[in-house]
């Protein structure tokens, strides 16, 4: 699929937040690691994330006012990926046979 956006905050190795605190907080630690023979521990996005193919940021007050670009460009994209690879109506299923025990 084709990222939009910004990169990602970088993190491959999941944290718990199950660790209450006593004031009602909430301690999070490294637990849940992924690993691969290619990528290692994090699968590559550990402390780096992941590069968008198109980069779109969101201003912040353009977002509290309902405006996100990020997903306008994906809609953008979107329309013309169907209109440069449109996909075709389904056909309808062939009638089936009468099965019924009627005379």
């Amino acid at each position: 699929g084709v990222l939009i956006g910004k990169r990602s905050w970088g993190g491959g190795i999941w944290l718990s937040s199950d660790n209450n605190l006593v004031d009602g907080g909430i301690a999070t630690a490294p637990e849940y690691g992924v690993f691969n023979d290619k990528w290692g521990w994090g699968m590559g996005i550990e402390a780096q994330g992941v590069e968008p193919d198109i980069e779109v940021d969101n201003n912040p007050r353009e977002v509290y006012d309902g405006h996100d670009a990020q997903l306008e460009r994906a809609i953008k994209k979107l329309k013309n990926w169907l209109k440069d690879e449109p996909i075709p109506d389904p056909l309808a299923p062939a009638k089936k046979p009468d099965m019924s025990l009627k005379d």
